[in-house]
Formats: structure tokens, sequence, C-alpha cells
């Protein structure tokens, strides 16, 4: 962003924060829950200000949670205020030689600290009065649900001296977002058992390298949404990496799959891609419904004699969902393709980098940022949301839609890769494993609508990622095929599959673990804030 686009982002957030804050210290009740010990580590002290480190240790003593214990990296005991000051809370302790990261990896410096947990904050970070008890509250989670190793908090920056701190609503915990990008910086609390249990990763090169390594495995994480730690200038600024694609497996066999009645031109133009691909031999298979076009027969004949092409008929009444199964049944190779015959792929090499990462182990659908033809965006991504009425009682909301072509979106949300929910089943890619251990589309009660959220959810349910890239060069015509009618027949299939949705995925709409509630980011071009409607990053 433009310093311009910076200090609009800010315009009214610190006014918000505090008004934020204000409305939590007045409903703050009695502390109810085990006051775990938490230490925070005190890094850069020696390289900063002493105002600085001055503003975070005097932002630590007034902090309503007294069960925390303070260690300055780098600096000596006369370098600090009288230790006296801090009798209330768990002590104050100056390590002149140490290396904050060395207590990441080395077991010869676990006398240290005594906490349960770890806070890490940079000399000049301050905290919310009440930042310490909404991290203890976090640590005894409802009844069932496991307590977080890490959590990952909602912070601000300064990115310049004197500049206006700049709001991070955070995704919650992305593996792979982390990978790409520093989104989180030092607004994180690790649990002793996280850290001891990481050492054989070895000394890591920042915070970040340390946080990167968690993205590998499971992993039990809390978010926190709400700016309760302030980070200062000097740290550096979010920013997005490309995907190391060294790192994915190699492509191997991968089977497309398109429904299709009729529409010999969109068809034609969807295929097209095919004869491009440098590094797979697709295996071609199109699911017909009772397609009658003199000009689509003579195009299956002509793709059967160019590619080999599988045709699948289908009759009865309309079932995508069937059409979808029935054409994966078709297919042997290890990867498939969903894709709707009015997408159009100008950059075959998108598709296979959609393959690449569908045959990660941990990653169960891949879904792609789609364009209008008109250069905007389509898809990145979908959020859930409870619906307004009974009528309307989920939304599947499509990320920054209309969005121009060229946007970064709030946090690199355009040109990162994200996890999420669900992503539309315009173009997925699956392992062909992986589509018959969720049991494909359902046939039974989402036969045309909402199946693509479904088969998401049932792909986070067996514990797989749900992912979108940042593609370029993938266009969708969207409802090119079926067009847009909103006919009562239409009306009520819609609202009976919005419904199953809502009631089979209640916990999964009712709260999105990659939507801030404080970023409204669906069907909209530009992100939206609570003290705006009109503020986002282009």
């Amino acid at each position: 962003m433009s310093r311009r686009e910076d200090a609009t982002l800010s315009a009214g957030y610190d006014d918000w924060r505090q008004s934020r804050l204000a409305e939590r210290m007045a409903a703050a009740g009695e502390q109810r829950t085990w006051n775990h010990l938490i230490t925070v580590v005190i890094h850069d002290a020696a390289s900063a200000s002493g105002e600085a480190l001055s503003d975070t240790l005097s932002t630590l003593l007034a902090q309503s949670y007294r069960n925390i214990e303070i260690v300055v990296a780098g600096v000596r005991e006369t370098d600090l205020p009288d230790v006296d000051d801090f009798a209330s809370l768990r002590g104050l302790f100056a390590e002149p030689t140490l290396d904050a990261l060395n207590l990441l990896s080395d077991p010869a410096h676990d006398h240290l600290w005594r906490g349960s947990h770890m806070v890490f904050a940079a000399a000049g970070t301050t905290f919310d009065t009440d930042a310490f008890a909404l991290l203890n509250r976090m640590l005894s989670p409802s009844r069932g649900a496991p307590m977080p190793d890490l959590i990952v908090c909602d912070h601000d920056r300064r990115l310049d001296a004197g500049a206006v701190p700049q709001p991070c609503f955070l995704p919650g915990w992305d593996p792979d977002l982390i990978v790409s990008m520093d989104y989180v910086g030092t607004a994180f609390m690790a649990s002793r058992k996280l850290i001891l249990g990481r050492r054989s990763a070895g000394r890591p090169n920042s915070l970040h390298g340390w946080l990167r390594a968690l993205a590998s495995g499971p992993l039990a994480v809390g978010h926190l949404t709400e700016t309760v730690m302030h980070l200062p200038t000097g740290l550096p600024r979010p920013s997005a990496e490309p995907a190391d694609i060294a790192r994915l497996p190699p492509p191997r066999s991968v089977a497309i799959v398109i429904p299709n009645r009729d529409q010999p031109k969109l068809l034609k133009r969807c295929v097209r891609f095919v004869k491009a691909l440098e590094h797979l031999s697709p295996e071609l298979v199109i699911v017909d419904h009772a397609s009658t076009d003199p000009a689509t027969l003579a195009l299956y004949a002509e793709l059967q004699k160019q590619h080999g092409a599988g045709i699948v008929r289908v009759h009865g009444r309309f079932n995508f969902s069937r059409m979808v199964n029935m054409g994966v049944a078709a297919a042997t190779a290890d990867v498939v393709v969903l894709l709707n015959n009015d997408v159009e792929i100008t950059d075959p090499r998108q598709l296979e980098l959609m393959v690449a990462h569908a045959m990660r182990p941990e990653v169960g659908v891949v879904g792609a940022r789609l364009l209008y033809p008109d250069g905007s965006v389509q898809h990145a991504g979908i959020v859930l949301q409870p619906g307004s009425h009974s009528e309307h009682p989920v939304l599947a909301q499509h990320v920054l839609r209309g969005a121009p072509g060229n946007a970064d979106g709030y946090l690199h949300a355009m040109r990162t890769v994200r996890n999420y929910q669900a992503v539309t089943g315009a173009i997925i890619a699956s392992r062909r494993t992986v589509f018959h251990e969720i049991g494909g589309f359902d046939e039974v009660c989402l036969p045309v609508e909402y199946n693509d959220v479904d088969y998401c959810l049932r792909a986070r349910l067996m514990g797989l990622r749900v992912i979108s890239l940042p593609t370029d060069g993938i266009v969708h015509r969207e409802s090119a095929t079926r067009g847009s009618e909103a006919t009562p027949e239409v009306l009520r299939m819609r609202v009976a599959s919005m419904r199953l949705i809502a009631e089979r995925w209640r916990e999964a709409v009712e709260q999105d673990p990659f939507c801030n509630p404080h970023v409204d980011m669906g069907d909209r071009p530009q992100a939206g804030f609570p003290w705006t409607d009109r503020i986002g990053n282009p």
C-alpha cells in the first residue's frame, strides 16, 4: 500500500480500538480460569532506545493479569528499573548474554524461564491492559476443545516512526500463508510443550522461521481477535513471497472431468488449453447430460479423435453432483480436476500448479483465483457466515469479488496461497483417492447447488486442507451454462440447499476459522472494517 492508503486504512482505527478496550474492561468479570504462568521475553532491548524498553515494561506492569514473569535479553540488571516495582508480578530478570532465539532450541537455557507459555516482544511493543487476561482465558477452551499450543493475535504495527498504526486483522492460523508471509510477527503465544517438542528442528534464524516450521504438521491453535498487541517500528513489514515451487511434488497423471450439455462454443473454448499443456497428458472425460445439438456431438467426436476423450452419458433430471461423480468414476488418473465448461484456462501452467498442490498429502482440495472476462476477480476463496433470515440461512461469499485483477487485497489475500473452508467447484483439483474417501459430491441432498461447499467441508473434516491459489489467467463466465434464472423452482432448491448446509455444518457456518470478525471481504471488491465501509486495499 502507498503511504496515502496506509493513512486511509488507519483513519478511525485508533478510536475504534480504544472503544473496544473500554468495552472489554467494563465487561470484565472475576477471573475464574486457571492462572497460567506466562513468560514474556523482551528482545532487541540492547539496540532499542531506553524509552522503547520503558514503554514495554510499563504496559506489562499495568496488566490486569498478574501471573507474568519478564525476561529481558541482552541487557544488564542496571539497565532495568527497580525490580521491586514488579513485585506484584512474578519477577523482572535481566539476561545480558541471552540470544532470545536460543530459548526455542537450546535446553541449556530452559532454567531461564518458568512459564507454561511464552510470549516474545521486541522492545517498544506495548500491550492493552487486558492482553494477558484474554490470552490466559483462551487457555481454558470450551468443553471438548483442545487447549491451544499456539495462540495468534490480531495486532497493529507502526511501519515508520511517528506513523499511525496499521491494524493486522489475521485470518487465524493459516499454515500455507505463514510459509510465504510473516503475517503474525511477534503477536503470538506458544506453550512450553510446543517449544520443547520442536527442539529437533534446531535454532531458527528468526521467529518467522520458527513459525514456518510449525506449518508442516497438525497443531492446536487459538486466535485472539482483538488488537491487544502493538508492535513497534523497525519490524519487517508484512509482504508476500512467491510460493516455493521446488518443494511441490512433481505432477503425475491427471484427469479433467467436464460436465456439459450442448453449449459447443463454450466447451470448445474450455478445452483449448489441453493441447498447450507442457508437462501433463491429461485424461479428458466429458460428462454429457442429454445433449442434442449436432455441433456438440461433432465436437465430442473430434475430442475423442484428438485427445482420446471419454464421453460419459447421463440421462434424467439434471443432477450436477451425479454428473461429477460419474465422471470421476470413469477416470483412472491420480489427480482429478473438476472443470466447468464456462471456465477458460488461458495459461495452462496454472492448471499444472493446481495439480502439483493437489498431490501434497496434507491438501484435500485445491481451488483457484478466477477472473471475470473483464479482468476483475470472480473468486479467490469462499467465506461462510450465517444468513440474515430463514429464507437465506447461510452466506457462502466469494472473497473480494469484483476487485481489480491486479489487486493485492488486504494482507495480500489475492497474492498468497490461502486456506479456506471452501472454494468454488468451477475448477478444483483433488487426488482421486481423496475424492473417493470423501464420498464425492452429495447427489442425493445437494444435486445442483452448494455441493462444492459440502465437499470441501467434508475434506476438512478428514483433517485435509482446502486451499486457494493466487492464479492468473483463469477466466470464469459464471452461470453461462445454466444462466442466473431465479424461477420459483430454482429458489426453492436454493433455500433447501442453504438450510441443509446451515444444519449439517452449523459450527463451520457460525465460526469460520479463516474469516476475521473485524474484516468483511465477502462479495465485495474492497475489504471493509468496523469504522468504515469504504476502506480496503485496491
